[in-house]
């Protein structure tokens, strides 16, 4: 919409000139002006927490993506709504439960780090900072979730809504908005509940100011869609109450909605309180009937027919999925000692060097034998055969000075072959023309020689060749080439590998 700054009137986005006065339209001032400004963007809460950005707005106050301005470490701060902290009995109440919540300590619950008040009368949590989403976004993505996820989920959920119970929290608004599941690259995702103990500062402080009265805007103390018919009714709380609240998520996971629903609080009150839920699997065919009576029974009108608390339900349900075999994964079987003798070599100081690689493939083609299906960290064999392999804490397994037989049948090897090198060398010098020629020269006559029979000078004799004390050529080349032939097989081998 454009404004004349003449005349005052308004003209569509198309029209760029007054046609009263021809004077050039501008933007309506008045729009930029209506949007709210948060005041807290940009403070410093106790000259610790710079607060950046908003994250989210709900019932018990505003969630800020803060900087810790010490350490430069990025936090998320919730800062209360004034009216729960607002006199001294409130934020003495706000400070012992901010401790409650402190000191639970679990892996699937947000982790409480910090709190206190500014001088203006903030009252604020520093909380970890979380990367995801939360289960009411998923919800609206992939509503209705496969049955095993939906059961991952809510097993982690009620994890740590049993380790409330066991501080003596009752959590007072469990929902999907509640429960973030974290989104990181180096490890799987992980479920967080958020706002524990806060619901009751809440609560406490109606109990003394005002009556729980589902009528009045503003005062009642958790969402509809997910309370427990005692919270709706104003009764005393008991762990259960978190229970059916656990129910009414599960529930939501497995079909895509809520059991109850309806125009106004007070009708969906009346619901949760007399009306029974339709039956999952009439939504959703595939959902296991254990699984369904299971939500079931976490929806009962009374208390004390539902599980009794957070560990109850979660002990039910894990037991469900391990009978479905849901959650299911490849147990870490440790390899026998021949598995990690043909995937290893000996040192030579007797300890066993596995190779890792080597040791997963032959592992993967075998695999079929030494799978087990096991569920979270319960880590039991399958079959008897699987349970009796023992177990090896370490790779490098001692063996001791302890030598195979193979080595020594190589060292019996090696010391022959050089006893034969040598005798190869000492016959080969023995035959060689060199120490033959003495022994040529100081060959006698022969017998068949005949002497001369006067002592007159008269020519030496020629000898016949069968007379002659020396070896022929042909005899000096057959011995040659015997030597020869035994030096060259010598060599041939030693040049063979041992």
């Amino acid at each position: 919409m454009l404004r004349c700054p003449t005349c005052g009137k308004h003209y569509p986005s198309g029209v760029e000139f007054c046609p009263a006065d021809k004077s050039a339209l501008h933007a309506n001032a008045t729009i930029v002006s209506d949007i709210p400004v948060d005041p807290l963007i940009g403070q410093t809460l106790d000259d610790k927490y710079l607060l950046e950005a908003p994250l989210g707005v709900g019932g018990m106050g505003t969630v800020y993506r803060a900087r810790h301005v010490l350490i430069d470490r990025a936090v998320a701060v919730k800062v209360l709504n004034q009216r729960f902290v607002e006199d001294e009995a409130s934020r003495v109440r706000f400070q012992r439960e901010a401790k409650a919540a402190g000191r639970l300590q679990h892996v699937n619950a947000v982790a409480v780090t910090d709190f206190g008040q500014t001088p203006d009368g903030y009252v604020y949590l520093v909380m970890e900072l979380l990367e995801g989403r939360t289960l009411r976004e998923l919800l609206a993505r992939d509503a209705p979730l496969e049955t095993a996820r939906a059961v991952s989920i809510m097993l982690q959920a009620s994890a740590a809504v049993e380790a409330a119970h066991a501080a003596g929290i009752i959590h007072r608004d469990l929902k999907p908005a509640n429960i973030f599941i974290t989104q990181r690259t180096d490890v799987p995702a992980v479920v967080k509940v958020l706002d524990f103990g806060i619901a009751k500062i809440a609560a406490d402080t109606l109990d003394e100011d005002e009556p729980k009265n589902l009528t009045q805007v503003g005062v009642m103390i958790g969402t509809p869609r997910y309370m427990s018919p005692e919270q709706c009714n104003g009764l005393e709380l008991t762990p259960a109450a978190d229970v059916y609240s656990l129910g009414v998520i599960l529930y939501e996971m497995l079909t895509g909605s809520v059991p109850f629903s309806g125009a106004t609080p007070l009708a969906i009150a009346i619901k949760h309180s007399n009306d029974a839920p339709r039956s999952p699997r009439e939504i959703v065919a595939s959902i296991p009937e254990d699984l369904e009576r299971l939500v079931l029974r976490a929806l009962e009108k009374r208390p004390e027919d539902r599980p009794a608390n957070a560990a109850a339900f979660r002990a039910e349900l894990l037991a469900i999925a391990e009978r479905l075999g849901l959650e299911h994964a490849t147990a870490a079987i440790f390899p026998d000692m021949e598995a990690m003798r043909t995937a290893g070599v000996e040192s030579p100081s007797g300890r066993l060097v596995v190779d890792l690689s080597r040791l997963r493939e032959s592992r993967a083609l075998t695999s079929g034998a030494s799978e087990v299906t096991i569920l979270g960290n319960a880590a039991k064999a399958a079959t008897s055969a699987e349970s009796s392999r023992p177990d090896f804490p370490r790779v490098s397994v001692p063996l001791g000075r302890k030598r195979s037989p193979r080595s020594g049948l190589i060292v019996a090897f090696a010391l022959g072959m050089l006893l034969m090198t040598g005798i190869a060398l000492f016959s080969l010098h023995s035959f060689s023309p060199a120490t033959q020629a003495p022994a040529e020269m100081s060959a006698s006559p022969s017998p068949t020689e005949v002497p001369s029979p006067t002592p007159a000078a008269s020519p030496i004799p020629k000898a016949s060749p069968r007379s002659t004390g020396s070896p022929t050529p042909e005899v000096n080349k057959k011995k040659e080439s015997k030597v020869g032939g035994f030096v060259n097989k010598v060599k041939r081998i030693l040049k063979k590998p041992f």
